[in-house]
């Protein structure tokens, strides 16, 4: 990455005064100073070690931790730059930029543990209200790093929701088990689409199937028509989500069999059973 001919004035200045006071220089200003050089030469990583040693040395010395802030930016070191940022709006409270700095990293470290408490909730069975926090993450934060962590999270709990659901429907709850697949498949919904991905992932075919299976052991077919609607809309040519979307048309008193075989067709049926199906529209 390039650096910023700002960053490096930044710690120019903070030791221009040390510079002129030769042998009378702190070993801190010392190691604060090398860490300008190493920075005009580029080399982000033995400055910032240099500015580890300077802060070492003098745990007090603001521009040595304004300027290891920047670097871990530099670096892509979030918590560092977080970490350095933090202490510095504590040695300078008047400077609005670094407060500013503090309180944004402050702010992501606080989605990131969101994103972690989710996955708890998701865990102990309380997948509504975890889907609902990491989707609100997806949706307000403009923070890369805990967006990230929501994605690896909700990657995590998809297969755990649907886990639950299973158990749900062994214990012929159907009706929550129904819902509880619809988070399992919304998870993988909000997977593809924070990753801009065109399709959905193959794992959530299992949670399709069941949520139809079970949708139509409660009775109750219709509860399925949202989110298998929400799943071809988003992924038009998803096989396994146009079958089972098909089935729950079928299943519809009276049966819809034009716009199953609509859908059918796209989850490439026999020609022959789409032929049945709309053979069977025209005579209804």
């Amino acid at each position: 990455m390039r650096c910023s001919s700002r960053a490096a004035l930044l710690i120019a200045a903070a030791v221009i005064g040390g510079a002129g006071l030769g042998g009378c220089m702190s070993k801190a200003k010392r190691h604060l100073y090398a860490a300008e050089d190493l920075f005009e030469k580029r080399d982000l990583k033995g400055a910032k070690l240099e500015l580890e040693a300077a802060i070492k040395d003098d745990p007090d010395l603001l521009d040595a931790h304004k300027s290891l802030a920047h670097v871990d930016e530099y670096l892509g070191d979030e918590e560092g730059a977080g970490r350095e940022y933090e202490a510095a709006s504590r040695l300078d409270p008047a400077d609005s930029k670094v407060l500013n700095k503090a309180r944004y990293y402050r702010q992501m470290r606080e989605l990131e543990n969101s994103a972690s408490k989710a996955l708890d909730d998701i865990k102990a069975g309380r997948a509504e209200e975890g889907v609902s926090t990491l989707n609100a993450i997806l949706n307000d934060s403009k923070h890369k790093s805990a967006r990230d962590r929501a994605v690896a999270a909700l990657r995590n709990a998809a297969p755990i929701i649907a886990q639950q659901g299973d158990s749900l429907y062994q214990a012929k709850k159907y009706d929550d088990a129904v819902k509880t697949y619809g988070l399992a498949i919304r998870a993988y919904l909000l997977i593809a689409e924070a990753t801009n991905k065109a399709q959905l992932d193959p794992k959530a075919e299992g949670s399709i199937r069941s949520l139809n299976a079970a949708a139509t052991a409660g009775g109750v077919p219709d509860r399925a028509f949202t989110i298998l609607n929400d799943v071809v809309a988003f992924d038009p040519d998803n096989k396994v989500a146009n079958t089972e979307l098909a089935k729950a048309y079928l299943a519809r008193k009276p049966p819809d069999y034009a716009t199953a075989a609509d859908l059918m067709e796209r989850a490439g049926a026999p020609e022959a059973e789409v032929k049945s199906l709309r053979a069977r529209a025209k005579h209804r």
